[in-house]
């Protein structure tokens, strides 16, 4: 194990600081076959939009018609011909919005700011134009399933469900027919539940992508050897389950202690970890950063909501952790560009689990669909509303893509499009094809018992000071967990 004379001071401040705590304070302080669908670069090529109107169009009922009654000597600019006009395509959203227990506005603005673009200049879902049917919820098991009763009362085709902490709205959906998109599953329900589409890495990709690589490829890039885990995790309903059976569980698989299948079982019998509890929008980290420090980790890692990331970063920087003397791994809900930017030094060098494909890469370097995706995100999210903050965190990018590649999805469809063919064809993509924002969806080959999971891919990216780089394009540690038996908590 690597230690330098600078690690071995911060454990002796760290450790300081715990009996410190207990006299006063060591400190004070948030797919189906066929040709491949278009792309919305290849067709956005073919069939330039106007210059948006001086309204935004987010900001507008209907965005395209008011653009189109301009007369055409009126502007140099042809008129778009993607318009969608015919009958609506409601799609509702639930959100989780206003709690600070978990609170992500930018998810649906990324929806809404996507579904205004593929209206007015991709010609909808099949022709049809999409309908937003937002519903806000509070982090608590009632108010999950009030907003589920909303959306089935109004009669949506499908929902996207951005992240929920209970999981306990499925059946209510089901009851109705109604299939659900997870742009961040996180919870069992969101691994298990047949008709759910997981489409983005959520908790299974990240946090064993996260144990993968801090046990592993770090290894080569910080010149350490790993023995010692350090894994501060979210006390939250699903924070519980993905820290004891994503992350907990994969540890003690490559040390062993957990029976597994994965070609890294038994591989470290040395490997130690300590799992220390986080519960959101504490005031105060230095607890729990304390902890952390004093059990003289190699890496941490850790998944939060964005505010909570950087109160721990905070809290560590106080007692004298760097990402010098202690690398750090976080997962993509951590990404805020403004607070990475905020923490300064603190940040600097930090690793960051990123999507195959995602859209917040620097295109430097880039081609293909993943550029064109990428140009396509810093175009069209601003001029359909979104804010420069909120188009720079990992929830506002997730949503975006979303409603991407939804509509992808409904370009391969033979016939009407409707929730329901739309769920068809997310359910026999099968990796061939490229994905708006993320990694190839293969809802068909999803694993055992985790049916919803149609991608598990993730990319590991590290910050400069101002830009994520982006330094393993695809990783997956999902056989980490291969052959294991669920432990929820």
């Amino acid at each position: 194990m690597k230690h330098s004379p600078r690690r071995t001071s911060r454990a002796l401040i760290a450790l300081g600081c715990v009996f410190g705590l207990v006299a006063a304070s060591c400190g004070s302080d948030d797919d189906a076959g066929g040709d491949p669908p278009e792309t919305a670069a290849e067709q956005v090529e073919e069939t330039p939009a106007e210059e948006p109107a001086e309204e935004p169009p987010a900001e507008t009922d209907e965005p395209a018609e008011e653009s189109a009654e301009e007369p055409a000597e009126e502007t140099d600019e042809p008129a778009p011909s993607g318009e969608a006009t015919g009958e609506p395509i409601k799609i509702g959203v639930q959100n989780p919005e206003g709690d600070p227990n978990g609170s992500f506005p930018e998810a649906s603005l990324g929806i809404q700011a996507a579904a205004d673009y593929v209206n007015a200049e991709l010609g909808g879902i099949g022709g049809r134009p999409i309908e937003i049917e937002l519903c806000k919820s509070v982090i608590s098991p009632d108010d999950s399933q009030r907003c589920a009763n909303e959306l089935a009362a109004s009669e949506v085709e499908m929902v996207i469900s951005t992240i929920n902490f209970f999981g306990n709205f499925y059946e209510i959906f089901k009851g109705s027919d109604i299939p659900v998109i997870v742009t961040t599953p996180v919870t069992i329900a969101d691994f298990t539940t047949e008709g759910a589409f997981a489409i983005g890495s959520g908790c299974l990709g990240a946090h064993t992508g996260l144990v993968e690589f801090a046990t592993n490829q770090i290894e080569e890039f910080e010149d350490i050897t790993v023995e010692r885990v350090g894994i501060p995790w979210a006390d939250t309903p699903p924070g519980v389950v993905c820290y004891n059976d994503l992350e907990a569980k994969p540890v003690d698989v490559i040390n062993g202690t957990e029976p597994g299948d994965s070609v890294r079982a038994g591989e470290r019998p040395d490997l130690t970890y300590i799992g220390v509890p986080v519960a959101p929008a504490s005031a105060d980290l230095t607890p729990q950063a304390t902890e952390v420090l004093a059990f003289d980790p190699d890496v941490i890692i850790f998944s939060a909501q964005g505010a909570d990331c950087w109160n721990l970063v905070d809290a560590m920087g106080r007692i004298g952790w760097s990402p010098e003397e202690t690398p750090m791994v976080m997962s993509g809900s951590c990404i805020d560009f403004d607070a990475m930017r905020a923490a300064g030094p603190l940040a600097e060098g930090l690793y960051m689990i990123g999507n195959v494909g995602g859209v917040l890469a620097n295109p430097e370097g880039l081609e293909g669909d993943h550029l064109e995706n990428v140009l396509t995100y810093r175009e069209k999210a601003p001029q359909y509303g979104m804010s420069e903050a909120d188009m720079n965190k990992g929830f506002g990018a997730a949503g975006f893509a979303a409603v991407m590649n939804i509509w992808e999805i409904a370009n391969g469809i033979d016939g009407d499009v409707d929730g329901q063919a739309i769920a068809d064809a997310f359910a026999a993509t099968d990796g061939s094809a490229s994905t708006f924002g993320g990694a190839p969806l293969n809802c068909s080959a999803a694993p055992t018992p985790y049916v919803a999971v149609c991608a598990a891919e993730v990319s590991i990216e590290r910050w400069d000071g101002e830009q994520l780089v982006n330094v393993i394009p695809s990783l997956s540690g999902i056989d980490l967990v291969a052959g294991t038996e669920l432990r929820p908590g």
